[in-house]
């Protein structure tokens, strides 16, 4: 998947480096996600899920406490 960077706790778009997503109103896995910004094509929207996902992991990797994250786009579940 080209166009975005995501790093633990952050993304941008490599083209122009808005960290905004524009994601279709009805969504499935192959429905493309591209930049709020400048339009990028940042990939299929299953993609940017696995690859937020790969992102919180890493996160999660390096901290005690569990990492709750609110957004629906992770799927890491919070615990108490």
């Amino acid at each position: 998947m080209g166009g975005i960077t995501l790093r633990q706790d952050w993304f941008h778009c490599e083209d122009c480096g808005s960290p905004g997503v524009s994601i279709p109103q009805a969504l499935g896995d192959a429905s493309v996600v591209s930049c709020a910004h400048c339009g990028l094509v940042l990939g299929s929207w299953a993609e940017y899920r696995r690859r937020v996902d790969q992102a919180l992991m890493a996160e999660q990797a390096g901290r005690t406490r569990r990492l709750v994250v609110a957004d629906p786009v992770g799927a890491m579940p919070a615990q108490a």
